[in-house]
């Protein structure tokens, strides 16, 4: 049985009801989101996940026995955050390495789609685990082929899920003849614009892919998008100049000159910070498919990084004009960011 294609606002306030809860510590939402939502019941609530303090829940639809997995979004913990800032962007299909022990993995067929490092090892992590990660859990409840699979996440969480869903059409070991339809709310950017052609391509465009975003949300706004030359497809007016053109191509090329040093002089600061940060989530990657003893790994890190900060935002998106804030509210940096403040305009919408 396949999931019906097209943005059905009962099915995204479920999932976002789903993201509220997976998101509470003790299990109360605000009014006048539902827990549980009408008609489904959670199967599993995983422990929280270092190094980047990820948690999920599986739910399970009365009706037509259709799961869902929602992915917690950033919570106020060091690991949680350090995994928004790992802003490097990887290759979509590529190989990471721990003193040679080495994770394959795919989120794109686009050979020129990049993805968020910090979201894309999480994402791998919480998906690969034994026991407690996503590919085995879905498993044991008995996802297989034609199932019913919604997937959603809400902040941190959404650009995961958006990963995620990448990653259970490319990924090996993947439940395969399975349905699946995602509705992510508030994503952060989880790619570059052909990470994003090639969500869009697979899933958007069959109305089985969709982000709801509030117009006064900023976390929709990060990570910072900086474009540079290197980032723009050829041919172009550049790459296609004639020798006899040289010196046009030369005096354009002046102009990007000095944001490119810069930009390669940040990232190789950042580089060098960030990569001891994610060690200890690619040692339990790697553990995850080599034994326990990858764990002790500590050696060198090889990542196919690119040279890019050409973020943007993937899949279908379901605006919400936001209200602005008023009062006390506006003392809450994340008040038009909220799961609650997201489920009534979405009840509204």
């Amino acid at each position: 049985m396949s999931i019906t294609p097209g943005f059905d606002r009962s099915e995204a306030l479920d999932m976002l009801a789903m993201c509220a809860i997976v998101e509470s510590d003790d299990g109360k939402v605000g009014n006048p989101i539902p827990n549980p939502p009408p008609g489904w019941a959670s199967l599993f609530v995983s422990p929280v996940i270092p190094p980047f303090d990820n948690k999920w829940q599986l739910w399970k639809r009365d009706s037509d026995g259709a799961f869902a997995v929602a992915i917690r979004g950033t919570v106020y913990q060091a690991g949680s955050i350090a995994e928004d800032l790992l802003a490097l962007m990887i290759t979509g299909t590529g190989t990471m390495s721990v003193d040679g022990v080495t994770f394959p993995y795919s989120f794109a067929a686009d050979p020129l789609a990049g993805v968020h490092l910090g979201f894309a090892t999480a994402t791998l992590l919480v998906a690969e685990l034994p026991l407690i990660g996503i590919l085995e859990a879905i498993k044991l409840a008995g996802v297989g082929p034609g199932s019913q699979v919604y997937v959603t996440g809400h902040s941190q969480g959404a650009a995961m899920a958006t990963l995620l869903r990448s990653y259970l059409q490319y990924g090996a070991g993947v439940p395969r003849g399975v349905s699946y339809k995602t509705y992510v709310f508030a994503q952060p950017k989880p790619g570059n614009d052909h990470y994003a052609a090639d969500f869009e391509n697979r899933f958007s465009n069959t109305g089985l892919g969709y982000r709801v975003t509030n117009s006064l949300d900023w976390v929709p706004q990060v990570p910072f998008t900086l474009e540079i030359l290197s980032d723009i497809n050829v041919p172009n007016p550049l790459s296609v100049l004639t020798q006899t053109e040289q010196l046009i191509k030369v005096g354009a090329a002046m102009h990007v000159q000095a944001i490119t040093s810069l930009v390669h002089e940040a990232s190789h600061v950042i580089v060098k910070r960030e990569i001891d940060r994610v060690r200890p989530a690619l040692q339990e990657l790697m553990a995850a498919k080599a034994g326990p003893a990858a764990t002790v790994l500590g050696g060198a890190i090889d990542l196919p990084l690119m040279f890019s900060f050409n973020y943007v935002n993937a899949a279908t998106n379901f605006s919400l004009m936001g209200a602005p804030c008023k009062d006390k509210e506006c003392s809450d940096q994340f008040f038009e960011h909220h799961a609650e403040t997201y489920y009534k305009l979405l009840l509204a919408a």
